[in-house]
């Protein structure tokens, strides 16, 4: 899930996690990069860093910390627990690891990988669908491609092994999907389609956008010439009906604007999802985005 700041991609993560689980999947959200939104959208504390927090049924999520993550590698390469204390104690690798390009994002993606690829005790994969609040939209594209960028740079050895393993489920469009969030805003929809055309360039595949509050269909254009007679020759209380009309009419046809562009130039399905109105953002609203994606997770359940 990738988009701009403010877009509502965690949100729609969780609406988008909600629907899968009550299809009858077992679905894990993972936050990135320090995000705690997911459990907050539930109504419950912060999730688990280090074991996965059950939301709903069939609904879990965990936060990836690097740090944390790093510290996994490590045990599993250098395999020498007090070795691998030593350095995650110093104060000083943590600097360097901070510091190392490409790190950070390396060790996230392979925490998501390792989760995506997890097996039971039978053999059978713990998670049906994993999906992935990805930080803003140049971070997350960043973070995206950065085991192909290891695979490519490295010389050899098993970090340049485990990148190309990373990398091959995530630039599978049997195994990965990437969807883009924009609100239906000029600078959202612009970035959105930026970020399309450099994940395609990187050759990472882009499976839906997602055109996140749009306004109610509410009044036809046709109803503009009777709207601006009310606002202007009507009682006081008709006039203030008819201007909030007339602005309400005027996001309309911006959104319709928009929602073209979008499915024009994005070049793939679009997902609409309204506009929530509500004094807090709760489970009930939750619930709605997730009814309006029921239908897109029952086509893709059908085409699987």
């Amino acid at each position: 899930m990738l988009g701009k700041g403010g877009a509502g991609k965690s949100t729609v993560a969780a609406a988008l996690g909600l629907a899968e689980a009550r299809a009858g999947r077992r679905v894990l959200v993972a936050e990135v990069a320090g995000q705690h939104r997911i459990a907050r959208l539930f109504g419950a504390g912060d999730v688990g860093e280090d074991r996965e927090t059950e939301l709903a049924p069939g609904l879990f999520a965990i936060s990836i910390d690097p740090e944390r993550a790093t510290e996994e590698y490590l045990s599993g390469q250098l395999r020498i627990r007090p070795v691998v204390e030593l350095l995650t104690h110093s104060r000083a690798f943590h600097t360097f690891a901070a510091a190392a390009p490409g790190l950070p994002e390396l060790v996230t993606v392979g925490k998501v990988w390792s989760l995506a690829i997890a097996l039971d005790a039978d053999g059978v994969p713990l998670w049906d669908v994993v999906i992935v609040d990805c930080p803003a939209t140049g971070h997350g594209v960043a973070l995206l491609e950065t085991a192909g960028n290891v695979e490519e740079l490295a010389a050899g050895g098993p970090i340049r092994d485990q990148a190309a393993r990373i990398n091959e489920v995530v630039s599978h469009p049997a195994a990965t999907g990437i969807i883009v969030v924009a609100r239906p805003e000029e600078l959202a929809v612009s970035e959105a389609l930026d970020a399309i055309a450099l994940l395609r360039g990187a050759g990472l595949p882009v499976a839906a956008t997602v055109l996140n509050g749009v306004r109610a269909d509410r009044f036809s254009p046709d109803e503009a010439p009777h709207l601006e007679a009310a606002a202007r020759a009507g009682a006081s209380a008709v006039r203030a009906a008819a201007q909030a009309a007339l602005r309400h009419l005027e996001h309309q046809v911006a959104d319709a604007a928009y929602r073209d562009r979008l499915a024009a130039e994005g070049g793939v399905p679009l997902i609409e999802l309204p506009e929530v109105i509500s004094r807090r953002f709760d489970r009930e609203a939750l619930e709605t985005l997730s009814d309006r994606l029921a239908a897109p997770v029952a086509t893709t359940a059908r085409a699987g």
